[in-house]
């Protein structure tokens, strides 16, 4: 049973016929027929007679009338009153982030923003990338916060989101230490011929991989191998991974600090090894939710204020 079968033969009982009521479903006429057909299919029997024009209920159509009207009537209450409650216990605002981002900026900005704002509540949740894109179009969270590259493809339609770059970070050349804490890794000191180092990277279904794909092509004529232990689309993941396994690790700035601050990680290979992030909030153009045009007015882009990661715009 699909309840657009109960709304279609509503409709086809009303105007009593079927080039009038397709229309009014706004499916062709072939397509509307075969619903009422298997409507009839699963209720066992015929709800019209076709023989006459204008088309005429069957006893059995007549009857299944009122009965329909209830179950569409009793449905749309109960959505109606779920919607409501659904309306009053959710947050402010939903966000879709980098766990990254969620991690190490979202809090300490949304806390920034408060003296415009006042107090928003707020979900945050991280999916796959692809995922918040289709989320954020459906209506499904108010924000995406991502990582955006000027050389990776954007999945966003410049046409239905709008954009500006909060901040700025790097992705950067990591490796873990020794016990002098010297790099055990360090590719700009290898070339061609050196044996493969260990390296943790980017699966296709992360952000990064086209990124991580960009800079490692840069190297692949004069660089080392690199032996990829391991994978993961997540950032903080393979922070760990390649402190548990000793391995090579390109990782946001961000994303690294406190292992580099703990003297965990160091940073090698210098600029040839790194490339420049934005940290981008998008969102769906024309949403009249108060609390997003909140967010909105009280975010300067970083293009006015040049702001730094480690500082929220």
């Amino acid at each position: 049973m699909d309840i657009k079968w109960i709304e279609d033969y509503l409709v086809l009982a009303r105007a009593r016929n079927f080039s009038r009521a397709s229309d009014e479903r706004n499916v062709t006429q072939p397509a509307f027929s075969r619903r009422i057909r298997a409507l009839e299919t699963w209720l066992g029997v015929p709800l019209f007679d076709r023989r006459t024009y204008p088309i005429t209920l069957t006893e059995q159509g007549r009857a299944f009338r009122e009965t329909a009207e209830l179950v569409l009537s009793s449905l749309h209450t109960d959505r109606a009153e779920f919607l409501q409650q659904v309306h009053h216990s959710r947050p402010d605002l939903r966000i879709a982030a980098a766990t990254t981002l969620n991690l190490n900026f979202i809090p300490e900005w949304l806390k920034s923003l408060e003296p415009q704002t006042g107090h928003l509540t707020t979900h945050i949740s991280t999916q796959n990338f692809h995922d918040m894109v289709q989320q954020l179009a459906d209506g499904m969270v108010d924000f995406v916060m991502q990582y955006a590259h000027a050389d990776a493809p954007l999945l966003f339609e410049q046409s239905r989101f709008d954009s500006r770059v909060l901040a700025h970070d790097l992705l950067i050349m990591t490796s873990p230490v020794d016990a002098a804490g010297a790099p055990l890794f360090d590719p700009s000191k290898a070339g061609p011929e050196h044996p493969p180092l260990p390296y943790m990277g980017y699966s296709s279904d992360g952000y990064f991989a086209d990124i991580e794909a960009l800079l490692l092509n840069r190297h692949l004529q004069t660089g080392p191998a690199l032996e990829r232990l391991g994978q993961s689309p997540t950032s903080e993941v393979l922070k760990r991974m390649a402190l548990s396994h000793g391995a090579l690790a390109l990782l946001p700035e961000s994303c690294a600090r406190d292992a580099l601050d703990q003297g965990q990680l160091v940073r090698v290979g210098g600029e040839d090894w790194a490339t420049a992030l934005e940290v981008r909030l998008y969102r769906l153009r024309g949403s009249r939710r108060a609390a997003v045009r909140k967010i909105w007015q009280a975010t300067t882009p970083i293009e006015e204020t040049n702001t730094p990661m480690g500082e929220k715009a």
